[in-house]
């Protein structure tokens, strides 16, 4: 069985199929939530400007994300050509997300590129700078570097909830529960000027600290509630 398993899971078939299921249970534990979201004022002051960003998030944080882009702008995802890359590839599909394959680590030169050119034109993205394989909530340079050349500022994206399932994966993945309690924080801005007046390394380790600073904003918002 376990071999079976392991053998359908790489078809296409099986991955479309596995794809709607995931993204009907994201909407399921989205929808029957009660979110408050803080922060919500900044995407929509670069929407209402047409000013494309970069929306980073980490890894054990993705689960929702597809159900916040409420914006009819299109939002282009990167995702690995891995397994789960292209699974989630698929899932983002199903909510007229574009996936770009791809990485922002050595090696991802074409992906980049892609990046680039889509932010020059007006487009949004979405990085999960800790992917595909971690090491968790450790930035990988290409972020900060498409930020740099297209001057388009990164913005911070974490959730927390009261009740969910942690997975023993190497990024802790968050599954949420459905009819649930939790907070959405878009964070301040990190802006490509600013990064630019930085040395690499300090760059990296600013827009950590600063996704991460969303990540504990969520749940100090949630736990004092």
């Amino acid at each position: 069985m376990i071999k079976f398993l392991k053998r359908i899971r790489n078809r296409k078939r099986f991955e479309v199929i596995l794809s709607k299921i995931m993204a009907f249970l994201l909407k399921l534990s989205f929808y029957t939530t009660r979110w408050t979201v803080i922060g919500g004022n900044i995407p929509d002051s670069y929407h209402k400007k047409n000013t494309p960003f970069i929306a980073c998030l980490w890894h054990d944080r993705l689960m929702i994300a597809p159900c916040v882009w409420k914006w009819e702008k299109t939002l282009h995802v990167l995702a690995s050509s891995h397994r789960d890359g292209r699974l989630m590839a698929a899932i983002v599909k199903s909510f007229s997300m574009p996936a770009v394959f791809g990485s922002t680590k050595k090696g991802g030169m074409a992906a980049a590129k892609k990046l680039v050119q889509l932010v020059k034109a007006g487009e949004y993205i979405a990085i999960i700078p800790d992917g595909p394989k971690g090491p968790r909530h450790k930035l990988a340079p290409g972020v900060v570097a498409i930020s740099k050349l297209t001057k388009a500022d990164i913005l911070p994206f974490s959730f927390c909830v009261k009740r969910y399932y942690r997975f023993n994966s190497w990024d802790k993945f968050i599954w949420v529960w459905p009819f649930n309690r939790g907070v959405i924080v878009w964070g301040k801005p990190i802006s490509a000027e600013e990064l630019k007046t930085m040395s690499k390394e300090e760059s990296i380790k600013y827009a950590e600290s600063r996704i991460n600073a969303a990540s504990q904003k969520a749940y100090e918002i949630l736990t004092n509630a």
